[in-house]
């Protein structure tokens, strides 16, 4: 036993000390922005420290009781990792074909069925195309491409989806001054929607929530314009919806002007200001898929706020993210750009 602990003892230290550094730098940066894919990447990269220290301590120890325990926990957490990654294209189906069932047939709401038949389609493609062409050349280093590519955006899934669960840990302090709740669509043009009801229901809570707690009595803003298909601004509707609801009217201020999240923000920012309020405490509502990306254009309007998220119907949650997740990687699309020209030049390399 000796013998193996000298053997493992140098790689555990290191490992060891990687770990603490890691978890230092995952808190001081959750700490500073949360809500920034860098958390994400970090706090997966300290799992993947976690694990390789745990699995170095357990083989220096060198006790088979404890290794196996620990190879049928790893066997446990494998299977329905293997099970859901083998079954994913159907699984996006089966949700792809409920969301059209209950909801429009928009493009964005159709994201997790494009995705499930791709799935299927792109390996039965290449399949297809090396029983007629065997041994091609152009065939093998478009495949190439295509899995690195598949790689490359399931790091980023992973990151986006490490850094959506670090955001829904979140919870408010006691001192708000006011809570801005992001519109959304108006059902004819006139009626609050269910999921933009969820959003207001929060901001709401956290209000009534906090006067019960401290006294003090936090302002709604409801934010949103009129668009081309609606009656009334939503901020106007979404007030109305909230006095009915039991809001007192005078602790509701309305943006009627914003058409998309970077002007919920600016413009609800300006508004909040005219009022003489403290714009470092305050907090914005919407749903819990949104949080993440509405962060962002609150701070690249000068709103250092945190989001709290109202909760999505599990069913659409899928979709939602997947859309979040597109929109966040075209807020990055230079970037994406040189990585994908990168992978296609590496691929031609190999090749050549």
């Amino acid at each position: 036993m000796s013998r193996l602990f000298s053997q493992v003892a140098g790689p555990l230290i290191f490992s060891l000390i990687l770990s603490a550094i890691l978890t230092y730098v995952s808190h001081r940066l959750i700490q500073k922005n949360r809500y920034r894919l860098l958390c994400g990447i970090v706090v997966n990269i300290t799992i993947i420290a976690y694990f390789l220290t745990l699995t170095l301590l357990l083989v220096s120890l060198n006790q088979p009781t404890l290794l196996s325990g620990y190879l049928v926990l790893l066997v446990i957490i494998a299977i329905p990792i293997f099970l859901l990654l083998a079954t994913s294209a159907y699984l996006f189906i089966f949700n792809g074909l409920i969301v059209w069932r209950r909801e429009s047939h928009s493009l964005g709401n159709v994201l997790t069925l494009i995705i499930g038949f791709l799935l299927i389609i792109v390996p039965a493609g290449f399949r297809l195309l090396n029983s007629w062409w065997p041994n091609s050349k152009p065939i093998a280093f478009l495949q190439n491409v295509s899995n690195l590519f598949v790689l490359y955006l399931l790091f980023w899934v992973l990151t986006f989806l490490t850094s959506f669960f670090i955001t829904k840990v979140f919870r408010p302090k006691d001192d708000q001054e006011y809570v801005i709740v992001l519109g959304s669509g108006l059902i004819g043009g006139t009626k609050v929607s269910p999921l933009l009801g969820s959003r207001i229901q929060a901001a709401t809570d956290l209000q009534k929530n906090q006067f019960e707690k401290t006294g003090k009595m936090l302002t709604i803003v409801m934010s949103g314009g009129q668009g081309g298909d609606e009656k009334l601004p939503e901020g106007v509707a979404m007030k109305e919806y909230a006095v009915e609801h039991g809001v007192p009217a005078d602790k509701i201020l309305v943006d009627d002007k914003s058409k998309n999240t970077y002007e919920n923000m600016l413009f609800s920012k300006q508004l909040l200001e005219a009022h003489g309020f403290d714009i470092d405490k305050g907090i914005f509502a919407t749903n819990d898929y949104h949080v993440f990306r509405a962060a962002g254009y609150a701070r690249l309007v000068g709103l250092n706020i945190n989001g709290i998220g109202a909760k999505t119907s599990s069913y659409f949650l899928p979709n939602a993210l997947i859309r979040e997740y597109i929109a966040i990687l075209l807020n990055h699309k230079r970037f994406h750009v040189v990585m994908t020209a990168l992978i296609v030049v590496m691929s031609a390399l190999i090749f050549i």
